[in-house]
């Protein structure tokens, strides 16, 4: 600001707030250099207030300690935020700078959205894709352990180092026997799914979960029958059930994936066979097997002689897309099945087979109790000792990956160790003999 005497008046020369030059002539001095000391109080001011849109986002304020700068930036979400308290222009500059840098390089992500509201929308729209107890396993995770703690939380506040407290609370309640390490790591599981889909639709900058060690899991030997026991396990199963047991023994088939069996998946020869696994049986229906692939499943030839005889003897019903495994009508109590009128011929129920059938075969057999899928585990345990290798067992069963064979089995594979040790041992032998 400048005050003068120029052509006969005096003149009031300063510039306004949004940057122009302005002036004003007096024919007064005194009126003048009034004018001039009123607007230059709050010059500093109104000029800082006036340079929006041409100070690059930084801004001087007065303090009582002096002029301070502060920065304003817009948020990947299109909200402003600023930052205030900056000592000079160049370090408020350079602040804002490395914001707008990571906003967008995308290593900070704003949104007002919860986990409760995005878990919400996740799930809803991951529901046409899912197995109904997939979906149902997701939707229990978020019901009972996943949303009453982080449902309210903001998603942008979502970072490792939460989630590993949140963790270490799981782990406190496994210690006291109210949760399983499994029940755990698959609610870890289900949370690194669901973020994922944060991460893709722009809500976040990474999945902080993807980060969190899982705990390790329980070790547990898998219980299987012994060779010496199968034998005794088949006799003592009723004729409608031994079929069926003889193929979760001898094919190592889930018992969801034997119910759902079609005349058509079996390619029965005298020598052996296959057993083509397309499908497994669902509580409302079928569905794709666990691994969604199909896999092929070779079996002896008793096993083959088995289910042609099991064929031949409802050969007047029989179809390719006929089930391989059918409830039988019954016309007493004693017998098994379903009454007439109520499903005759339609899909066995896997509770009758698993509490029942199973049940009574192992009593029968005097042999301890274990679940129904250790006949799986018996099928693997059976292959194992016969020589055969870990790869064939995991081809066998359809483990997508041989370490979920070997962390199961791998204890069982005695033969090819023996076997290497045996091998050394002569090989040595024989270098000695000959030198």
């Amino acid at each position: 600001m400048s005050c003068s005497y120029a052509k006969g008046a005096w003149e009031v020369r300063w510039r306004d707030t949004a940057g122009r030059q302005r002036s004003k002539r007096f024919k007064d001095k005194a009126a003048a250099h009034a004018f001039d000391g009123a607007i230059r109080d709050q010059a500093t001011g109104e000029r800082d207030k006036g340079r929006h849109g041409q100070a690059g986002g930084v801004y001087a304020y007065r303090t009582t300690a002096g002029t301070r700068w502060r920065y304003v930036v817009r948020r990947s979400d299109g909200s402003m935020t600023s930052k205030r308290g900056f000592s000079s222009e160049t370090a408020a500059r350079d602040a804002r700078r490395r914001v707008v840098e990571q906003v967008v390089r995308r290593e900070v992500v704003h949104t007002r959205e919860t986990f409760g509201q995005h878990w919400a929308r996740w799930l809803e729209r991951r529901k046409p894709y899912l197995e109904p107890g997939t979906w149902a396993a997701y939707e229990r995770d978020g019901r009972l352990r996943l949303l009453p703690t982080l449902g309210d939380v903001p998603l942008g506040q979502l970072d490792v180092e939460r989630l590993r407290e949140l963790m270490d609370r799981w782990a406190e309640a496994m210690a006291a026997g109210d949760l399983a390490s499994k029940t755990i790591n698959n609610t870890l599981a289900t949370l690194v799914v669901c973020l994922n889909v944060a991460v893709e639709d722009g809500l976040l900058p990474s999945n902080p979960a993807s980060r969190v060690k899982r705990l390790p899991a329980a070790h547990r030997e898998p219980e299987y029958l012994r060779l010496h026991e199968i034998p005794l396990y088949l006799d003592s199963c009723s004729a409608v059930y031994r079929p069926l047991a003889e193929v979760l023994v001898g094919a190592g088939l889930r018992i969801s994936e034997a119910l759902a069996l079609k005349i058509g998946d079996l390619e029965l020869e005298e020598t052996g066979g296959v057993i083509v696994v397309y499908r497994s049986s669902k509580r409302d229906g079928v569905g794709s097997t666990k691994s969604d692939r199909f896999r092929p499943v070779e079996i002896g030839r008793g096993l083959s002689r088995q289910l042609q005889t099991h064929l031949a003897e409802r050969s007047e019903r029989a179809g390719r897309e006929r089930l391989v495994f059918v409830m039988p009508a019954r016309s007493r109590k004693r017998e098994l099945g379903r009454w007439h009128g109520r499903g005759d011929g339609e899909a066995m129920d896997r509770t009758t087979v698993s509490r029942d059938w199973h049940k009574a075969a192992l009593q029968d057999a005097a042999l301890r109790d274990m679940p129904l899928h250790a006949l799986r585990h018996t099928a693997a345990a059976s292959w194992l000792a016969a020589g055969n290798s870990l790869m064939y067992v995991q081809r066998q069963l359809g483990h997508a990956d041989i370490s979920t064979t070997e962390r199961y089995y791998g204890h069982l594979e005695r033969h090819v160790l023996a076997a290497g040790a045996i091998a050394t041992e002569e090989a040595i032998a024989r270098a000695a003999a000959t030198s």
